[in-house]
């Protein structure tokens, strides 16, 4: 109260001081004015002093009123426009609130005092693009319809709205709505631009979806043979990689079955390539209707075939080889020629048991399907079975090819084959090999030379496999020719362990294991020590697990007379050291086997 008291004390005072100056103003110096002018006696002069004093007063306050009111009036209207300023403040908060938070392009500042252009220009064209649209202007709207006709996107417009007649009618000088309609302008832009974006997007969606299936179709076409339907070699290559690091990785089997059909160039000189080209597509859809479920086809070149069985034994996949090759009569029959024009060969190679790798497999396997073409085609044959194998002139050249970086594995599963076509027996082969080590330490060989020692003790006779098996198991002596194609076997091994990883270490003790302490050997009549170390070893060996296996020609000898052969030829066929250390050794491990038994 107090408060309020003081303010009109004050504002009365105010109005007291300006009457104050108007009217001394009014009495003093007006009466200076115009005195010169009028004559008047003393009496009047006073009367006349005083009526300008109260007429100064007078005015001063009727001034001061009127100045009072005026700034009453803009104070309101300043009031008014703080209101209004507070409301467009919220408005563009919530509006930039949906804007930038929730990524809203389609907020507008809505002013009902601005008026439509069609309310403007008094237009009822339904041609317009924004007739009809509640808070939308032409000056905003992509496409303005002027002149009867739509101009273009608004983007390409927007520096002219400002200068639009019809925007400045609406707008006026109301700095609110100029703000607003220029927010509403920058949003339409935004929009323009965002749908512009989406659609884009929207096509380069469309377009990379069919870039997509025109790629796969493309990479279908690039690992696919066009004649079978079938995937083609670079393709199985990469698929036969990822299932051999599969199966070792789960310790499983995998058995990979390879076919060639056989003299199919027959069938093209025959019949006509259209034929052969139909032979071939029959043969596709056969293997695709037949192997299925896990299983995997491809063509390798040609008219060769193959066939990947994850976690098929050797067992399993000789039976699908075996029933693929009985079915190649239909194949026959469908493509209407005789059933004994079509037929193929199969070759059957597995893990572990015959290789430890991908290319080690594809060799076994095709090695398999070279010994099936040499048993008299149209059947199927197993890699570590050599049974009824006669290699032709030639055949040894093609193996060598074949067997091109073979791994240990697969050797050893051919010489262990070598072995039973030459009726070897597998416990004397590892037994020696047993022995082979323990001859290496007392020779105080290094590890890696005692490795090989061993791996030559169980290899050395792979070469055997180019001498027809007729030869080997002929019970009658030999003919010149004869005894000359067995005495190749050693330089047919080096041939076939040369193209083999790993195996370089023993060449010299599989070329010459034949060789004899005499000089009388073969192939290099090599003498004494001449005669690599490992060769002498590996020697004795030979001829002792000859001597204990059953011959076309004779019966096999027991252990005593074996090893009294042995000491006989010590000194002319063998390195009598060597003899004595072998007839120690292998007395001891059959002492040792009778306490085991015991």
């Amino acid at each position: 109260m107090l408060k309020f008291l003081a303010q009109r004390l004050s504002s009365m005072r105010r109005i007291f001081m300006v009457m104050i100056a108007f009217g001394l103003t009014m009495g003093l110096v007006f009466p200076q004015i115009v005195g010169p002018f009028v004559t008047w006696d003393s009496d009047r002069k006073i009367y006349f002093r005083f009526a300008c004093l109260v007429a100064g007063f007078l005015v001063g306050t009727f001034c001061y009123f009127l100045v009072k009111i005026t700034l009453y009036q803009r104070n309101m209207e300043l009031a008014q426009r703080k209101v209004e300023l507070e409301d467009a403040k919220e408005k563009f908060s919530s509006l930039t609130h949906k804007v930038i938070r929730l990524q809203d392009w389609n907020v507008i500042f809505e002013d009902p005092h601005v008026p439509n252009c069609w309310e403007v220009k008094n237009c009822s064209s339904t041609a317009c693009p924004v007739y009809g649209r509640e808070h939308v202007r032409c000056w905003l709207i992509a496409g303005t319809f002027c002149n009867e006709k739509v101009q273009g996107r608004f983007a390409q417009k927007l520096a002219d709205c400002s200068e639009c007649s019809v925007y400045r009618q609406a707008v006026g000088q109301n700095p609110i709505n100029e703000i607003g309609e220029n927010f509403n302008s920058l949003m339409l832009a935004v929009r323009e631009k965002e749908e512009l974006l989406a659609a884009v997007n929207d096509e380069l969606k469309d377009q990379y979806a069919e870039l997509e299936i025109l790629h796969k179709q493309a990479r279908e076409m690039a690992d696919t043979d066009l004649l079978t339907g079938l995937r083609n070699h670079a393709h199985f290559q990469h698929h036969l990689r990822w299932e051999v690091d599969r199966a070792c990785r789960q310790h499983k089997p995998l058995s990979l079955i390879m076919l060639d059909l056989d003299h199919f160039k027959t069938i093209n000189d025959r019949f006509g390539h259209q034929k052969g080209d139909e032979v071939l597509k029959r043969v596709g859809k056969l293997l695709r209707n037949e192997i299925r479920k896990g299983g995997y086809t491809a063509g390798y070149g040609g008219e060769e075939f193959i066939v990947v069985l994850p976690e098929a034994p050797s067992s399993e996949a000789m039976t699908t080889a075996d029933r693929l090759r009985s079915l190649m009569k239909e194949v026959a029959h469908e493509v209407e020629l005789p059933e004994n024009v079509v037929s193929a060969s199969f070759g059957v190679g597995d893990l572990p048991d015959c290789a430890s790798d991908a290319d080690s497999l594809i060799s076994a396997a095709d090695t398999a399907l070279l010994f099936a073409k040499r048993c008299g085609r149209d059947r199927v044959v197993y890699f570590r079975d050599l049974s009824g194998t006669e290699l032709e002139d030639g055949d040894v050249e093609r193996l060598y090819s074949r067997l091109e970086g073979a791994s240990l594995q697969t050797m050893r599963a051919l010489a262990e084959a070598v072995d039973v076509s030459d009726h070897y027996s597998a416990v004397d082969t590892s037994a020696l090999a047993e022995i082979a080590a323990a001859m290496a330490r007392e020779l105080g060989m290094a590890e890696d030379q005692a490795d090989s020692l061993v791996l030559a003790a169980r290899l050395h006779d792979i070469g055997k496999i180019g001498v027809p098996g007729s030869i080997l198991r002929k019970k009658d002596k030999l003919l010149p020719e004869e005894l000359a194609g067995v005495q190749q076997h050693p330089e047919i091994g080096q041939r076939i362990l040369e193209e083999a990883r790993q195996l370089q270490d023993f060449i010299s003790a599989i070329l010459y294991h034949h060789e004899r302490w005499d000089g009388d050997g073969y192939p290099e009549r090599l003498q004494g020590k001449q005669i690599p170390l490992m060769a002498r070893v590996v020697g004795i060996m030979d001829a002792y697990r000859a001597m204990r296996s059953d011959r076309p020609y004779r019966k096999a000898m027991n252990k005593t007379q074996a090893l009294a052969e042995l000491e006989k030829g010590s000194g002319s066929q063998f390195d009598p050291q060597l003899v004595e250390l072998f007839v120690t050794l292998v007395k001891k491990e059959g002492k040792t086997r009778l306490r085991e038994v015991g």
